[in-house]
């Protein structure tokens, strides 16, 4: 009876424990959300669900930011979660934005079914006139994607595009200028820095390279070239941090010094371009050969707009001084044009909008140049078009080929939970440029598309107090599996032991994530390719790394439960993949359990020693091989790609930390 009351007591504490720690997931989630710093409140709500996956109203929160966060693929699944539950009819918005990220993703039929369920079930006016638009532009959607036009679209490799983002690129003879957003800022006052970005150069398809002499800005972003007519002028932006993930921009220029061979000093833009409070980005060289003057494009969300980000111009007089910017009323909407471009040959400009009738997010309109202003705004069809964001157009003088950005469907990503996060570089090679359809938008009809109202107020759910630092106790982590690469550490030995700690064989294993994608997805093609790259994806986020992240908490509130006085004795299990024979895989699993121990007796300059020498703390372990590997692992020597790099191999390459016993 003593024993079963023990045993009870401990199960009502952990459950308060995980309770409060599942809160305080919850706390950090709507603080990041409300920063709009989506990525963080993904991971805290995603944390909060894994220890309460029963609450509706996480759940929801979950869904939403993950919308907004482009993890399509989640929002789906949770949103349908929320639809299925018992608390349904508190969220009346959910068949609506089940419609919107399905348009997000190219399933137009899916996303009509939702938007019409909307429109009959739900006693919800506030988006009616948004669902109807929707469906409306879903089947033009339909229509255009059946008729695709005779280009061809090839993602550059990964001597320009990275897992984060790569945008604005423009061609100069044989050399590429492009932003790539993918550099730590060391004197970030936030934690973890954020990144900043660097114009960079591909010269000949080589790897790319920032641009040299302090060109980038160390601590801010830098992003978006253009060159005057005569190229001895370059502009260009530099944007700062203005909130957790807020950004203003403001747009510089740097003039050819001919006798030093190198570009002046940055020079800002004057006010009435670089507006206070205000963001001016994207700029674009127009040059008017009747008049001989140039004209700056640009975006900027500056007042007396249309709404939005607009597209606005400035003369470049050649006294060195800029005209008053004007508003490009006839092609901005009272949403977001962006990234513009001038095509010379052409007299065309090139934009991107999320104002218009198209395929979903960000898609590229032209207009040609007319007498008194510009023409006609049209749509310039699928596939340069996709449902996701596709924007920086920049075309050749001969209209033989284009490069454009988006963040569609096999562009490279961080995060498996969100892999439509982050832009690539696209070149597009078009095969009949005479004959490229355009499709209108039915521009009058969508006077109405654009004012989006506040979304209706969700019930009030009661904000809890936060904890500080969840887990708080070592059993939360447990087991604690940590991933080792195949036949590591230490390649080809029947040694017990090794001099590497764990994190020294995390560390390049981690950096392995695109060599395993690489050879697991060989061979697959089409969507089963993009399955394959995600359980990749997938393994290595929520394993591997988890495992090394959780470690480093879990040493931490060790050595506090230690310093506190606390005997402890951790218990470690190996596992091995069944690749070897069975007494090779008890070495190997030993060498792992090794590298385990030494990370304890190394971690921060040998802190845990003392508790090891006077036996305060003790490692114990026990280690296995192939005997216990599930059965239907594939140990063919020969397919290197299920027995080394497919996950269910993967996951056998463990030791895991089995059980903690307080003395």
């Amino acid at each position: 009876m003593r024993f079963f009351l023990l045993f009870l007591f401990s199960f009502i504490i952990s459950f308060c424990v995980n309770g409060q720690t599942a809160k305080a997931f919850e706390k950090a989630g709507d603080k990041a959300f409300k920063s709009r710093d989506y990525g963080a409140a993904l991971e805290y709500y995603r944390n909060a669900m894994e220890i309460n996956n029963k609450k509706t109203s996480t759940i929801y929160k979950y869904a939403d930011v993950a919308r907004l966060f482009y993890a399509y693929d989640f929002a789906v699944e949770n949103y349908k979660k929320v639809k299925d539950s018992k608390d349904a009819e508190k969220y009346p918005l959910i068949d609506f934005y089940l419609g919107q990220v399905y348009q997000s993703m190219g399933k137009y039929d899916q996303a009509i079914s939702n938007f019409n369920t909307y429109l009959k079930e739900s006693g919800n006016t506030t988006f009616q006139k948004e669902a109807e638009i929707a469906i409306e532009n879903c089947s033009w959607a339909k229509e255009i994607v059946a008729e695709e036009d005779d280009i061809q679209i090839q993602q550059l490799n990964k001597r320009v595009n990275t897992p984060y983002s790569e945008f604005g690129p423009l061609l100069r003879g044989d050399t590429l200028f492009y932003t790539s957003f993918k550099f730590n800022n060391k004197n970030d006052v936030q934690d973890p820095p954020r990144k900043i970005s660097k114009v960079m150069t591909s010269i000949k398809g080589a790897k790319g390279k920032p641009l040299r002499r302090k060109f980038n800005d160390a601590t801010k972003l830098t992003a978006h070239t253009t060159f005057s007519h005569n190229s001895q002028r370059v502009y260009y932006t530099v944007c700062e941090y203005t909130g957790a993930m807020d950004i203003r921009c403001d747009i510089f220029y740097r003039d050819w010094n001919k006798k030093r061979k190198r570009w002046d000093k940055a020079k800002k833009m004057p006010e009435e371009i670089n507006l206070p409070k205000t963001s001016s980005t994207h700029p674009n060289i127009l040059y008017d050969q009747e008049t001989q003057k140039e004209v700056l494009f640009f975006t900027s969300n500056r007042p007396d707009g249309k709404g939005g980000l607009d597209v606005w111009s400035t003369k470049v007089e050649k006294n060195g001084k800029f005209s008053k910017p004007e508003n490009l009323k006839s092609i901005n909407t009272v949403r977001d044009e962006i990234t513009p471009f001038y095509h010379k040959a052409s007299k065309t400009l090139f934009f991107s909008s999320n104002g218009y009738q198209g395929l979903g997010g960000f898609d590229i309109y032209k207009t040609h140049a007319i007498e008194d202003g510009w023409g006609k705004v049209e749509h310039t069809g699928y596939p340069l078009n996709s449902s996701y964001n596709d924007v920086y157009f920049f075309l050749n003088q001969d209209s033989t080929f284009a490069y454009l950005s988006s963040n569609r469907l096999g562009s490279m990503y961080l995060e498996p939970t969100n892999k439509s996060c982050c832009n690539d570089i696209y070149k597009v090679t078009i095969n009949q440029p005479d004959e490229i359809d355009v499709i209108p938008p039915p521009i009058d009809s969508l006077a109405i598309v654009i004012e989006i109202p506040d979304p209706e107020p969700e019930p009030e759910i009661e904000t809890p107090p936060v904890v500080e630092v969840p887990p708080t106790t070592l059993e939360d982590f447990l087991p604690l599996a940590l991933y080792f690469d195949n036949d590591e550490p230490d390649k080809r030995t029947r040694r017990n032991t090794t001099k590497k700690s764990y994190l020294e064989t995390f560390t390049p294993y981690y950096g392995r994530l695109y060599d395993f994608r690489n050879e697991y997805s060989k061979g697959e093609i089409g969507e089963q390719k993009l399955i394959a790259e995600s359980d990749i994806d997938i393994f290595f986020e929520n394993k591997v790394k988890r495992g090394g992240d959780y470690l480093e908490l879990f040493s931490n509130i060790l050595l506090q439960r230690l310093e506190e006085g606390e005997e402890v004795e951790i218990f470690v299990k190996g596992y091995t993949s069944p690749r070897a024979k069975s007494d090779y895989n008890i070495h190997l699993g030993k060498r792992r359990i090794s590298s385990v121990k030494n990370h304890f007796k190394t971690y921060q300059n040998k802190v845990f020693q003392p508790y090891l020498k006077s036996g305060k703390l003790i490692i114990s372990e026990r280690s296995f091989g192939e005997t216990t590997a599930k059965t239907n692992i594939n140990d063919d020597l020969n397919n290197q790609r299920l027995s080394i790099y497919s996950p269910e191999a993967s996951l056998e390459r463990r030791v895991e930390i089995v059980e903690i016993v307080r003395q």
